[in-house]
């Protein structure tokens, strides 16, 4: 049985602009980002691919041999996996369908996919400006407002 990555929904919300993958924690406030290789993999992750699914992709995208593209899908999605970003589970459904590499050119240079991870503005993404408005006004933390 193949195992699929599926985002950690709701608590991870995800954005590519121009290529980098911005993913945001709303439990934890902490912030991440993907480039290259990494944000390939993210979107095998979106549809919802097994890894193997996913390797295959990056070989088509990226001048890597077999074992680079697995190792790289493997390691990366374990790093997304123990930061709660994305969960897995048995695989039933349809086939994901992943976007092909596009212009038939050249394979790009393969980089190890790295998460950059960023916890400085935890604070600022827990606020709730909406639900968390009182008599102290805004901007509070969940803390302030339950006090």
């Amino acid at each position: 049985m193949k195992m699929r990555h599926r985002v950690n929904s709701p608590n991870v919300i995800h954005e590519t602009i121009e290529g980098e993958v911005i993913l945001i924690d709303l439990k934890t406030g902490t912030y991440y980002s993907l480039r290259g290789v990494g944000a390939a993999i993210w979107q095998g992750v979106v549809a919802g691919a097994d890894s193997e699914q996913i390797a295959d992709e990056v070989l088509r995208r990226y001048d890597a041999s077999n074992e680079q593209a697995a190792d790289a899908v493997k390691s990366l999605i374990g790093e997304l996996e123990r930061e709660s970003l994305v969960r897995t589970d048995d695989g039933n459904g349809d086939a994901a369908e992943l976007p092909m590499f596009e212009n038939g050119g050249p394979r790009l240079p393969f980089e190890q996919p790295i998460l950059e991870k960023h916890t400085d503005m935890q604070d600022l993404i827990l606020l709730d400006p909406v639900h968390e408005v009182g008599a102290q006004g805004w901007p509070q933390t969940k803390s302030q407002a339950g006090a």
